[in-house]
């Protein structure tokens, strides 16, 4: 009898054991390039998946390392932006093969380096369209939808309110185009173009004419932001507002989208 239960007991742990080796057999391992990316596939699968880069480090900044191609090479599925936004990524992804890559929107927008296509809610909706296609997950797209348009009800009655006001607000780089198209928002001018580059004489000199005549409410300021540049051309009554486009504190896209739309509500708000 003794035996009966020992042998059953050992059958019931091996059986275990091997329905875990199977799911996680068949779990696809999933490797997302940017932090951004992995609050899309965590959307989709439900899984959070750790990005390629830390999650504070902008593409502009990143070079590979040997244990970067490594899980690169290792994964069932890296799922990035494409060779023209993360062009880092382009002579290792050229050697591996189609069916182990998936990129966001492929073909469909006209995007450059420097730019950040994930700050769009419309992009964002496209890649989780697509990426649940890919996966053969069901995925509805109506809570998003709903949530998209409260947001930009929101977003354009404050920006009434500071046009009003004849204000409006600065952006340390051009880095949110795709968040401002979508929910029909215009900034007054920006310290640079891309974070990368150098501020210019030019901007310069608008950004502290806008000052001078008080039509800056507030400055967006993000993580190349040189606040030395800031503080020598606006005073300190002009409030500086962190916004975070690598979604570094975000742990859902409704949640970043939402820190952004946060960040320009703040901007003039009634203290």
């Amino acid at each position: 009898m003794l035996f009966t239960v020992r042998f059953a007991a050992q059958m019931l742990l091996l059986f275990t054991v091997w329905c875990s080796g199977t799911s996680a057999s068949d779990a696809v391992s999933i490797l997302p390039s940017t932090q951004a990316l992995s609050l899309i596939v965590k959307e989709v699968t439900g899984d959070v998946r750790l990005p390629l880069l830390p999650a504070n480090v902008s593409p502009h900044d990143f070079s590979l390392k040997p244990s970067h191609i490594r899980r690169l090479q290792g994964a069932e599925l890296v799922v990035w932006l494409g060779p023209k936004v993360e062009p880092y990524l382009a002579k290792v992804m050229a050697q591996i093969p189609d069916h182990q890559q998936f990129i966001i929107n492929q073909g469909q927008l006209a995007l450059e380096y420097g730019q950040h296509p994930w700050t769009s809610p419309e992009y964002l909706l496209q890649g989780l369209q697509q990426l649940s296609l890919r996966m053969g997950k069901d995925w509805d797209s109506d809570a998003w939808l709903n949530q998209m348009n409260k947001l930009k009800q929101q977003l354009l009655a404050h920006q009434f309110t500071l046009t009003q006001k004849n204000q409006g607000y600065l952006v340390y780089h051009d880095g949110i185009g795709g968040f401002e198209g979508y929910f029909g928002l215009q900034h007054l001018a920006s310290f640079t173009g891309a974070d990368d580059q150098p501020p210019g004489a030019k901007q310069l000199a608008t950004i502290a004419q806008l000052a001078q005549e008080q039509k800056v409410a507030c400055v967006l300021i993000d993580h190349e932001v040189r606040p030395k540049l800031v503080n020598a051309v606006l005073s300190p009554s002009i409030d500086r507002i962190t916004i975070d486009i690598l979604a570094t504190n975000s742990d859902s896209l409704i949640g970043y989208v939402n820190e952004l739309q946060k960040a320009v509500l703040s901007c003039g708000a009634d203290k």
